[in-house]
C-alpha cells in the first residue's frame, strides 16, 4: 500500500497516522466532501454491492468509510489532488463533488454522481467535466479483449469492437494501432471486469468471447436472447449469464439509494430514489413491464410510483 504524498495539494486533512517501517500511511482523515472523518480498511471482502462515493464503482479493500453515513472512498479516489490536467484540454481542472446533482461525463458520454473534475474556465465554450474513472486512465491500456497494447485517441471516429457503435469523432476511445483495427469507446473500455448478480454468491465475470451452445444464448436475470458477438457478465461456477445491462444496470454510475431533486421529474409531485432489484415494488407506471434492474422508486410509501429511467422521459 502507497504511503500519502503529503507534498501534494490533497482535499484531504490527515487525522490519525500509523507507520509500518518506512511508510506513513494515513489510517484516519477528514475529507472535504463529507462530515465525518474516514477510517481505512485494509482488507476484507466487500459483496454487498456497496459503491464508492467518489467513482462510483464497487468499493474494494483499500478503502475509507464513514460507517454512520455509509460513505466510502477508494483510498485512490479519496487521495486525488485538488487540481488535475487532462491531457484533452488545456485548461486546469478542479476537483467537484456533483452528488447532489446529475452530469455527463465529457470523456465517456456516460451519466453520473460522484466526483468529477470541471473546467472553471469562465471563457472555456466546451463546459468539460470528467469523471473519476475516466480522469484517471492512462494512455495505454492493455484489455483481456485485445492481444495488443490501445492508445487512448480523440478526434477519431470508428465502430467500438464490444457494442459495435460508432463514437461521435470528438469523444475518446482506446484504439491499436497495429493493423487490427481494433476499438474500444471508453464506455466499453472502462466496463469492470467483475459484477455481483443478486442470486448468485460469486462475481459474475466480464466475458469478452461467446463459444456457448446457442441454446445458451439467454440472460438470466431479464430471460431474454443474448447476442452471441455482445459482451456479457458470466459465473462458471453457476453458469449464470447476464447482459453486460442487466448486470450493472442502466444507471451504473449512479448511486443506489441516492434521492434525485424532484425538479429533474417536474410532472410527478414527490422525488425519486434510485433503487436496484426491487423485485417487491409494483410494475413500471409506463411500459408496464416489472423493474428488474436499476429504477426510480418515489419516495412516498403511499404513492406506489416506480419506473424505469429509460421511461422517466415522460416526466421530465
Amino acid at each position: 500500500m502507497e504511503a500519502l504524498d503529503e507534498s501534494i495539494n490533497w482535499i484531504i486533512d490527515v487525522v490519525e497516522k500509523m507507520s509500518f517501517g518506512e511508510i506513513t500511511i494515513a489510517v484516519e482523515i477528514k475529507h472535504a466532501y463529507h462530515d465525518h472523518n474516514l477510517r481505512l480498511t485494509f482488507s476484507g471482502e466487500m459483496n454487498d454491492g456497496g459503491q464508492c462515493d467518489g467513482c462510483m464503482r464497487t468499493i474494494s479493500t483499500p478503502f475509507y468509510s464513514c460507517e454512520q453515513c455509509k460513505f466510502f472512498l477508494h483510498k485512490e479516489c479519496a487521495e486525488l489532488p485538488r487540481n488535475k490536467r487532462h491531457p484533452f484540454h488545456k485548461h486546469l481542472l478542479t476537483l467537484t463533488n456533483s452528488n447532489a446533482v446529475l452530469f455527463v461525463c465529457s470523456a465517456c458520454q456516460s451519466l453520473h454522481h460522484g466526483f468529477n473534475y470541471k473546467c472553471n474556465d469562465g471563457n472555456c465554450m466546451s463546459f468539460f467535466e470528467c469523471d473519476i474513472r475516466c480522469i484517471l486512465l492512462s494512455d495505454t491500456l492493455e484489455h483481456p479483449s485485445h492481444e495488443h497494447s490501445l492508445f487512448l485517441v480523440h478526434n477519431f471516429s470508428a465502430n467500438c469492437n464490444a457494442c459495435r457503435r460508432k463514437s461521435d469523432p470528438w469523444n475518446m476511445a482506446y484504439r491499436c494501432t497495429k493493423r487490427c483495427d481494433f476499438t474500444l469507446d471508453l464506455e466499453c473500455a472502462t466496463l469492470p471486469l467483475t459484477a455481483w448478480y443478486k442470486h448468485d454468491r460469486h462475481p459474475l465475470t466480464l466475458t469478452c468471447f461467446d463459444d456457448f451452445d446457442p441454446s445458451q444464448h439467454y440472460c438470466d436475470l431479464c430471460e431474454y436472447e443474448r447476442d452471441p458477438n455482445d459482451w456479457f457478465y458470466y459465473c462458471a461456477e453457476c453458469d449464470n449469464s447476464l447482459h453486460s445491462r442487466c448486470a450493472l444496470g442502466d444507471l451504473p454510475f449512479l448511486k443506489i439509494g441516492s434521492n434525485l431533486d424532484k425538479r429533474l421529474f417536474h410532472k410527478h409531485p414527490h422525488p425519486f430514489t434510485i433503487m436496484k432489484n426491487i423485485w417487491d415494488c409494483p410494475p413500471c407506471k409506463f411500459c408496464g413491464e416489472v423493474c428488474n434492474g436499476q429504477a426510480l422508486q418515489c419516495k412516498e410509501s403511499e404513492c406506489n410510483f416506480s419506473v424505469h429511467w429509460n421511461c422517466s422521459y415522460h416526466l421530465r
